[in-house]
């Protein structure tokens, strides 16, 4: 999946060899993949703060499943490496209960990006706010390699939206309750992806209940009813 767009360097750096026309038939499969087949990348991390120019990225994880199978495939959790963390609020530390010690020895940004973005090919990446989790991975990838990413995403808050006829974009505490989905270990980047994958299979049935059977399908849904 031609997920990496940049004037010089595309998907390449993931995918040697990929043709165009592979890639573009790679998207249409995945729009067009059932619910319960589609291959799912499920990303979260824990930031500074909520601007991608100014913030950093603490912590990350994802991981890999397909269609509604509890068990996930892949997994990963890292802690990202600064040195100069003197801007990081306390309410960040206390919240994510990480601590500068920790993020000191955690692991070079690049190295995490590298893996996190070989693992979400080919699969349609799920995340909750993921404007949040896009725009800093955004960012990072144009400032590594000048790449562009251009992933389909599914937001399980917009589509909680759209279900529940909500007025407003709820949080993932919300949407748990909501779902009776079991909150643990709450803004830890690992637990917050546990429990948005399981979100994301209740509102897989929910969509089925209303005769959506496809990503597309959902997309084009959820766009039209959440904002």
């Amino acid at each position: 999946m031609r997920w990496f767009r940049g004037a010089n360097r595309e998907s390449s750096l993931y995918r040697p060899g990929v043709s165009e026309e592979a890639a573009a038939a790679s998207a249409v499969k995945l729009w067009e993949s059932p619910l319960t087949a589609a291959d799912y990348f499920v990303v979260d991390m824990e930031t500074s703060g909520f601007s991608a120019e100014k913030d950093l990225i603490l912590s990350l994880a994802a991981a890999c499943f397909t269609g509604v199978d509890p068990q996930f495939t892949e997994t990963m959790y890292e802690l990202i490496r600064h040195e100069h963390l003197e801007g990081v609020p306390q309410a960040v530390w206390n919240l994510t209960g990480l601590s500068p010690e920790q993020v000191r020895a955690g692991r070079d940004l690049e190295q995490v990006l590298r893996r996190v973005l070989t693992l979400s090919v080919n699969r349609v990446w799920i995340a909750h706010h993921a404007r949040h989790e896009l725009s800093f991975l955004g960012r990072q990838a144009r400032l590594l390699w000048k790449l562009k990413l251009r992933p389909i995403v599914v937001d399980t808050a917009v589509v909680a939206q759209a279900l529940g006829r909500m007025t407003r974009v709820p949080t993932l505490d919300e949407v748990c309750a909501w779902l009776n989905v079991d909150v643990r270990d709450r803004h830890r980047a690992d637990a917050d992806v546990r429990m948005t994958a399981e979100v994301w299979r209740k509102e897989i049935a929910l969509c089925q209940r209303i005769g959506l059977r496809t990503i597309a399908e959902v997309m084009d849904w959820t766009s039209s009813r959440a904002y």
